[in-house]
């Protein structure tokens, strides 16, 4: 099985300008990621981007970097954009897996375990999701929430995601409600076939664009992760992701 980890990442972010540049402990934050996905099993792991800036950094730390055009509007975009330049270069492959650049305590683990599910032949697209033991993120709006099937062989599917509380409970216990953890691993059967879905509604009201997956009947599994990411969304995160890299 070969597999490529894509790691889509841009400048242009609204909170935190030249993001991906963002130095953490001395290093770029996308040398970070990168890093981290090129100690998986996957053959092969690439940046891309439509900065020349991106590119130059992480040729400069050995990387391999891929430069798109300036019109995909998400992550999901980019790497199908990729996939078709690799493609007319003669590359291809089994699985891809679409680890965001701004994602730098990303684990080598979890893409592992993403590409073990792709051993089962029924798996189209899997991603991770992880017990809520806290209160205040179950009500956080900007932590997402996926409802899961009952667990078999180690893995689930998942039934939809959410903003939102869910599931609903009168007084909160902790792991009943999971969060997702936005990793994606994909076949290059469903890649393709996601590419050509138009926004649905769910995704529109919901702002989660796997909705458009689950309502175009395409099965998200899931497998369950112990890793806990912060997404860098602001400069102040930096400084939580590095109080915990220190620890490690």
């Amino acid at each position: 099985m070969k597999s490529v980890v894509l790691i889509p990442a841009r400048m242009e972010s609204t909170r935190f300008p030249n993001k991906p540049l963002a130095l953490i402990l001395g290093k770029p934050m996308i040398q970070w990621v990168y890093e981290a996905a090129e100690k998986s099993i996957a053959s092969d792991v690439f940046v891309i981007t439509d900065s020349e800036e991106i590119i130059k950094a992480v040729e400069s730390f050995n990387g391999q970097a891929i430069l798109t055009s300036s019109s995909p509007v998400n992550g999901t975009e980019r790497c199908q954009e990729a996939i078709e330049i690799l493609e007319s270069e003669d590359q291809e492959y089994d699985v891809i897996i679409n680890v965001q650049g701004d994602e730098p305590l990303v684990s080598p683990d979890d893409i592992d375990l993403l590409l073990e599910l792709f051993e089962d032949e029924e798996i189209d697209v899997a991603t991770l999701i992880k017990p809520i033991d806290d209160e205040a993120e179950y009500l956080n709006n900007n932590v997402v929430k996926a409802v899961p099937t009952a667990f078999d062989g180690g893995f689930c599917d998942i039934c939809y995601f959410s903003r939102s509380p869910i599931p609903h409970m009168d007084k909160f216990e902790p792991e009943v409600a999971f969060k997702h953890v936005g990793i994606y691993g994909f076949t290059a059967t469903a890649f393709e076939e996601i590419k050509n879905l138009g926004p649905s509604e769910l995704e529109t009201v919901e702002r989660l664009e796997q909705l458009r997956w689950l309502q175009n009947h395409i099965v998200i599994s899931a497998v369950v992760t112990e890793s806990d990411l912060i997404g860098v969304d602001t400069p102040d995160d930096i400084v939580s992701v590095e109080k915990l890299l220190q620890q490690q």
